[in-house]
C-alpha cells in the first residue's frame, strides 16, 4: 500500500477523521465509566496515589522517543521511498532509551510512593515499558491516512480494561489488581498492532542507525520542548499532591482526567492531517494553509461545544460520574475545559512549528510556559488549593497558544486570519451556553441538558454557517484535494 499523504483527498481525510472521532467517542464514554469505577474502587486518597503514579510515568516515559517520532513522521511523509529508515531510527532510539527509563521510573516511584500498594502498582506499570517499542509501527498507518487498525487496538484495550475494572470493582479489589489489568491490556494491544503490521504487506522498519543521527539532531530541540510541555501540563497535579495532599490530588485529578479524555478530538484530527501538512511544506504552501485552517475550524467546533456544556453542567456531571464526594471538584472542570480549547489549538500550532522547522523557538516558548506555570502554582495552590492549579493551567495554555500563533504567522508572512467560521463557532457556543443556563435555572435534569446540547449545537452551527451542507458532502464524494 503506497504512502498517501501527498495525494490524500478531502474525502479520504474526512472519512478517516470521522471514523476516528466515532471510535474515540465510544472509547471516551467507556473511559468515563471505567474512570468512575476506578475512583469508586479506590476512593479519593488512593485514587490520588493512582493518578499521580500515571502522571510521573508519563513525564518519564516521554523520553522513550523524546519527540523524535514527530520528526520521523514529517520526514517519512516527505520522503516515502525511505519511510522504513526513518521509522527504524525511532525504534532504535526507543531501544537505546529503554533501560535508563525503566531505572529512572522505578526511582521516581520509590521516591513518591506513600503506600505499599502505590509502590507495587507503580513497579508493575513500569514493567510494560518494553512494549512501547512497537509504538513506532503505528506511524505506518498514520502515513497512509488509514487508522483503522490503531482504532481497533484502542477499542480492544478499552474493552478489556473496562471488563477488568468492572470485575475488580465488584470484587472490591485493590490498586495492585488494577495495575496488573492495565499492564496486561496495554501489552496485548501492542502485540495485536505488531501482528497487523506484519500482515500489511509493506517493507517493515527495523531498528536502524542509518537516519538516527539526523533524527536526533533535528528532533532534540523538539524533544526538550516536549518535556517542558508535559512538565507544565502535569506539574500542577504533582504540586497539588505534594502541597495539598492525596485527597485534594484525587479530587483535582478526577476532573482533570475527564479533560484528558477529550484529547481524542485533536489527536483524531491531527493523526489524519499532520502527514498532509508535513507533505505540503515547502512545495505547496497554499495546501498547508488550507489544511491548517480546516484543522483549526474542526478543533474550534468540538472544543467550544464542550466548554459550553461544562460551564453549565459541571456539578451534575461530576456527581453522576464520580459520586457526591467528588462534587467539590466540579468548579475546576469548566476552567480546565477553557484551557482545553487552547490545548486543542496547541496541537495544531505544535505540528506547524515542527513542519516549519522552528523547533528551537518552540523550545523557548515551552520554557517560558513552564516558568509561568510553576511560579503560579507555587503561589496559588497553597492559597486556594486545586482551583489555583486549574486557573494556572488556563493561563499557561493561553500564553503558549498566543506566542506560537504569533511566531507561525510571522514565519509564513501572514496577517492574523479573519474570524470566519471560527468566529461563528464562538457565537454558536455562546448561544448554547445561554440556552443551557436557562434550562438549568428551570431545574432541567442532566440527561435533558445532554439532549439539548446534541440538538441545539449542530442547529446553531448550521444557522450561523459555522458548518454547512458542503462539509457533509465532502464525506460523501471523492476527488477534492485536502
Amino acid at each position: 500500500m503506497p504512502t498517501l499523504a501527498r495525494e490524500t483527498t478531502r474525502h479520504r481525510a474526512a472519512r478517516d477523521i470521522a471514523m476516528q472521532v466515532i471510535v474515540r467517542i465510544g472509547n471516551l464514554a467507556m473511559g468515563a465509566i471505567v474512570t468512575a469505577l476506578v475512583v469508586r474502587t479506590l476512593g479519593e486518597t488512593r485514587y490520588g496515589e493512582w493518578s499521580i503514579t500515571f502522571t510521573t510515568l508519563v513525564l518519564v516515559g516521554y523520553f522513550a522517543n523524546f519527540g523524535m517520532q514527530g520528526v520521523a513522521l514529517r520526514e517519512a511523509a516527505r520522503d516515502p521511498e525511505h519511510e522504513h529508515e526513518w521509522l527504524g531510527a525511532v525504534m532504535m532510539l526507543r531501544l537505546i532509551m529503554l533501560a535508563p527509563l525503566i531505572i529512572v521510573s522505578l526511582g521516581v516511584i520509590v521516591l513518591l510512593h506513600r503506600s505499599h500498594e502505590m509502590l507495587i502498582s507503580g513497579v508493575i506499570l513500569v514493567m510494560t515499558m518494553p512494549f512501547d517499542g512497537v509504538g513506532a509501527l503505528g506511524l505506518i498507518f498514520q502515513l497512509r491516512v488509514d487508522n483503522r487498525v490503531p482504532m481497533l487496538v484502542l477499542t480492544l484495550r478499552s474493552v478489556l480494561w473496562g471488563i477488568a475494572a468492572l470485575i475488580i470493582y465488584l470484587e472490591h479489589g485493590s490498586m495492585i489488581m488494577l495495575a496488573i489489568a492495565m499492564a496486561s491490556t496495554n501489552a496485548l494491544g501492542s502485540i495485536v498492532q505488531a501482528v497487523a503490521v506484519l500482515k500489511l504487506g509493506v517493507r517493515l522498519p527495523r531498528p536502524s542507525r542509518k537516519r538516527l543521527g539526523q533524527v536526533v539532531r533535528v528532533g532534540l530541540p523538539i524533544g526538550v520542548a516536549g518535556v517542558l510541555v508535559i512538565a507544565y501540563a502535569k506539574i500542577d497535579q504533582i504540586i497539588v499532591y505534594v502541597i495539598a495532599g492525596s485527597k485534594s490530588a484525587g479530587l483535582y485529578n478526577a476532573v482533570y482526567n475527564l479533560i484528558d479524555q477529550a484529547h481524542f478530538v485533536p489527536i483524531s484530527v491531527l493523526t489524519t492531517l499532520s502527514p498532509v501538512i508535513a507533505a505540503s511544506w515547502p512545495s505547496d504552501p497554499a495546501r498547508l494553509l488550507r489544511t491548517s485552517r480546516l484543522t483549526a475550524e474542526l478543533l474550534a467546533i468540538t472544543s467550544l461545544g464542550g466548554l459550553a456544556f461544562t460551564i453549565v453542567a459541571s456539578s451534575p456531571l461530576v456527581r453522576l460520574i464520580f459520586g457526591a464526594q467528588f462534587v467539590p471538584s466540579a468548579p475546576a472542570l469548566p476552567v480546565l475545559a477553557a484551557a482545553f480549547v487552547f490545548v486543542a489549538f496547541g496541537y495544531l500550532n505544535g505540528n506547524l512549528l515542527v513542519v516549519l522547522g522552528m523547533q528551537k523557538r518552540f523550545l523557548r516558548i515551552s520554557l517560558v510556559a513552564l516558568a509561568v506555570n510553576l511560579a503560579g502554582n507555587l503561589i496559588l495552590v497553597p492559597l486556594v488549593g486545586f482551583m489555583g492549579a486549574a486557573w494556572m493551567t488556563l493561563v499557561t495554555e493561553v500564553v503558549v497558544c498566543v506566542a506560537s500563533l504569533r511566531l507561525i504567522l510571522r514565519t509564513l508572512e501572514r496577517p492574523l486570519p479573519k474570524p470566519g467560521r471560527i468566529g461563528r463557532t464562538v457565537a454558536a457556543a455562546g448561544l448554547l451556553t445561554g440556552v443551557l443556563e436557562l434550562l438549568r435555572l428551570a431545574h432541567t435534569p442532566l440527561g435533558w441538558l445532554v439532549v439539548a446540547t446534541c440538538v441545539c449545537y449542530p442547529l446553531l452551527l448550521f444557522v450561523l454557517r459555522a458548518f454547512g451542507p458542503a462539509d457533509v458532502q465532502i464525506l460523501l464524494r471523492r476527488g477534492l484535494p485536502a
